[in-house]
């Protein structure tokens, strides 16, 4: 016997092993090149791979957890972690998994709301002359994953801040959302309409924002699907020849405190050049 062949003792060859744990010759050679799952022993004469009964643990492992979707980094860390370390990771993974199906669900939501509409446009938008607003704001950094909670959380802290105050509160609730930079992030501008100014600090602040004409329409539904409207304000003003001159505005007509989210009322507006 050769030293290569008493090397491959009680070893079996990378294509038994791959019908023993479920995993495809092709996936136990990529978690070899990403030094997941190497090899026990690989022949230096043919390459050929072979690999330990002690490793069929792992790799079966390793094909469970990639089922569930789980990045190969993560599993790395996952084969040999201790309880608490195992229970924070696959929380981590349980959160970014939750996150990605409320984004489908939100899909699914604006493709219904399309359909049913029989309409890429589902809107009826038009053009009138917005007033002038004393405003007292707030604003935070978000993007758009978070920015429904966020602005929602930002809205709900400038009325307690107001309230406590006993500063008068007027129409309009509205948002600011800016354009998304390069990184993503969105500046959102929580506002409420007041009649005085106090002082807060750097907490609040109190702006005046100038009207003029607007492309507008009413939005009914969830927040989450206000996506539909910012295109197709964007749409109608671009076949029109508008140009945008300020960020877009959402006005919100009722409180989704107590409002079924299918009758919540978000007025767009998409401030345009005359």
């Amino acid at each position: 016997m050769t030293t290569h062949d008493r090397s491959r003792t009680n070893l079996m060859p990378i294509g038994r092993f791959s019908n023993a744990c479920r995993l495809s010759v092709k996936a136990l050679r990529h978690y070899d090149d990403v030094d997941l799952l190497k090899p026990a022993f690989i022949d230096p004469d043919n390459g050929y791979r072979y690999y330990g009964s002690e490793q069929a643990r792992d790799a079966v492992l390793i094909a469970m957890l990639r089922s569930l979707d789980i990045p190969l980094l993560t599993i790395r860390s996952l084969l040999h972690a201790e309880s608490n370390t195992l229970r924070r990771l696959l929380e981590k993974e349980r959160n970014r998994i939750a996150g990605e199906l409320a984004k489908q669900q939100q899909i699914l939501n604006s493709i219904e709301r399309i359909a049913r509409e029989g309409d890429l446009v589902p809107y009826d938008i038009r053009v009138r002359v917005e007033p002038d607003y004393r405003l007292a704001m707030m604003h935070c950094r978000t993007n758009a994953e978070r920015i429904v909670d966020e602005s929602s959380e930002l809205m709900y802290r400038l009325f307690d801040e107001l309230a406590s105050s006993g500063v008068e509160q007027r129409d309009p609730c509205m948002c600011i959302n800016q354009s998304p930079d390069k990184t993503g992030c969105i500046i959102v501008q929580a506002c409420v309409g007041v009649s005085t100014a106090a002082d807060f600090g750097e907490a609040v602040e109190f702006v005046d924002v100038s009207g003029g004409p607007v492309a507008w329409l009413t939005h009914t539904g969830a927040y989450e699907e206000l996506g539909i409207a910012y295109h197709a304000l964007s749409a109608w003003a671009q076949e029109r020849g508008h140009e945008q001159r300020d960020a877009l505005r959402e006005i919100y007509v009722n409180d989704p405190a107590d409002t079924p989210t299918n009758a919540l009322q978000t007025v767009v507006l998409l401030p345009i050049n005359a």
